[in-house]
């Protein structure tokens, strides 16, 4: 029997005339490559792939790329054109992407696992060019932002006056008077529907920064310097998409895609409405389509319930 070959490699790699960072790892060189697309904008993944790898143990079964796209992460530095952080431009980013790991690993085509806009971009990328992706596996899509806009305060002027929080709910007005089209308003929003449970149940926004900068710094990746980088990328790439991404509906850009697609969204998503999804999904046309509920998840279930998404996972690409 021929033994397998394990890949641990991180590399810059050029994508779009941009440098960016790669991390690939799989106990078998052979086994199918899938590649992880972030959420964001402008989170990092590289730093995360510990975590996801002890929730999911998809290296077991797949050589799993973790991507820091342009601007995010690593791949952040001051010299990136803020007109290049396009909705178009980090979808191309992904067929670049996609390309250069098919080419690298001598594969015909690779599976997708984006989440939140990752999913959004993934699902782009695929209706531009299909041919490199087995499947896609969406979770937790964003679709339709005006509406997640209006969305996301009702749901945490909700949950603000079910907990008898006037201070809140006073805070909470005070945001809905500003455009979601920069980064402060932006993060102040996560952080209140995060601590309300609409990001990730049973966890607080503290929580949730305390595990991301462990994660940085815990992993061979990552300097202090990196952090920092981090940081101001994210800052950076909100300010450069959200004014895009505010008017954005999916609906009128992508009606078909020519590959297998699978949704995954948490019932208690307090970003992107779960019924919005779901009429999304009925008017997709793609040769194959699923849709599981996550009862107990809000916007992060990849970490909310793993095993449920690995089992999904596993079962589609087995059939």
């Amino acid at each position: 029997m021929k033994q397998k070959q394990q890949v641990n490699t991180f590399k810059k790699v050029t994508i779009n005339n941009n440098e960016q960072w790669l991390l690939i790892r799989g106990k078998d060189a052979n086994a199918p490559l899938l590649l992880h697309v972030q959420a964001g904008p402008g989170l990092p993944i590289v730093p995360e792939a510990q975590a996801l790898e002890k929730a999911l143990h998809l290296e077991d079964y797949f050589l799993v790329a973790y991507w820091d796209q342009r601007a995010c992460g690593k791949s952040f530095n001051k010299q990136i054109d803020s007109e290049s952080i396009t909705l178009n431009q980090l979808s191309d980013d992904i067929l670049a992407c996609a390309k250069y790991l098919l080419d690298q690993y001598n594969k015909q085509q690779l599976i997708v696992l984006g989440q939140s806009i990752g999913a959004t971009l993934s699902l782009m990328a695929a209706a531009k060019d299909s041919s490199m992706f087995s499947q896609l596996f969406l979770a937790s899509i964003d679709v339709n932002i005006p509406e997640a806009n209006d969305y996301a305060l009702e749901f945490a002027r909700a949950k603000a006056q079910e907990l008898g929080k006037g201070r809140l709910s006073r805070q909470i007005e005070r945001l809905a008077q500003k455009p979601m089209t920069t980064s402060k308003p932006f993060q102040e929003r996560a952080k209140i529907i995060t601590n309300l449970g609409g990001m990730k149940t049973g966890t607080t926004y503290n929580q949730m920064v305390f595990s991301t900068v462990k994660n940085m710094l815990a992993s061979k990746h990552y300097s202090l310097s990196d952090i920092s980088k981090t940081i101001k990328g994210m800052a950076f790439s909100q300010d450069a998409l959200l004014p895009e991404l505010n008017t954005f509906i999916l609906s009128d850009v992508v009606q078909k895609v020519n590959t297998p697609v699978h949704f995954m969204h948490g019932k208690q998503d307090g970003i992107s409405p779960f019924e919005s999804v779901v009429a999304y999904y009925n008017q997709l046309k793609a040769p194959k389509k699923s849709f599981t509920a996550f009862e107990h998840s809000a916007h992060m279930l990849v970490y909310e319930e793993p095993e449920k998404f690995k089992r999904m996972l596993l079962e589609q690409q087995l059939a």
